[in-house]
């Protein structure tokens, strides 16, 4: 339960419209996402308990139901959601909730570089030290010990520890038309799945197992088991 205490109920990171992709249960979990903006709770709690009837074992459902509860002031009710949608799919509710990045470093995919200082980012990420952590890529970049794919890598890992992960999608996309690397996928499926396209997110997931990065294999399952 100690991620669960780490979570801001209060806060979503999902600021788009993502209508385009909504189909199905999908769909249903985008509608009560726009209700929560327009701050219509009860009506985006009865969206999410649409998508739990079809899909009572989908843990997005159930943080996304937990949020509008606390808004509500239905704590105990929330934190029941919360708890349940952390046995589910813990990674829904780190990907689905804000000022956690500490807990989103853990699942995303790092560079390969061999600059002892990548130990330095990673360290000062995991601390929420965002700002920290992109000069000091800044720094490798320039002083070469860091490739552009990888600093792409980086850059983009921090965009989705800030909740920005359409700028995060950014970044991977132009390192993956350069390169094609596991990790790559792996974190843009991460992040196209931050915006509720989970088609194309779990697409990517899947990519990047069949080309060896097993870490994907469990975040597709825990993820897109709809």
């Amino acid at each position: 339960m100690s991620q669960v205490s780490q979570i801001d109920l209060y806060q979503s990171n999902a600021r788009t419209d993502q209508r385009e992709f909504g189909n199905g249960v999908v769909g249903l979990l985008i509608q009560g996402e726009n209700l929560m903006r327009q701050a219509r709770w009860e009506d985006a709690i009865l969206a999410y308990d649409n998508v739990v009837a079809q899909w009572p074992n989908w843990g997005p459902a159930y943080i996304k139901r937990a949020m509008a509860k606390a808004k509500m002031g239905r704590q105990q009710e929330a934190q029941a959601d919360l708890a349940l949608a952390q046995r589910l799919s813990p990674n829904s509710v780190i990907l689905f909730s804000e000022r956690n990045p500490g807990l989103k470093a853990d699942i995303i995919a790092l560079a390969n570089a061999k600059d002892p200082n990548i130990d330095t980012v990673y360290l000062l990420k995991q601390r929420g030290l965002l700002q920290q952590a992109d000069l000091r890529i800044t720094q490798m970049y320039q002083e070469q010990t860091l490739s552009a794919i990888d600093a792409a890598l980086l850059r983009g890992n921090i965009q989705l520890l800030q909740e920005n992960p359409l700028h995060a999608i950014t970044h991977y996309n132009w390192a993956l038309d350069r390169e094609t690397s596991p990790e790559l996928l792996h974190n843009r499926g991460l992040a196209r799945i931050m915006t509720y396209n989970f088609s194309a997110g779990c697409a990517d997931l899947e990519q990047a197992e069949a080309l060896g990065y097993s870490p994907s294999a469990d975040q597709y399952a825990d993820l897109c088991s709809f």
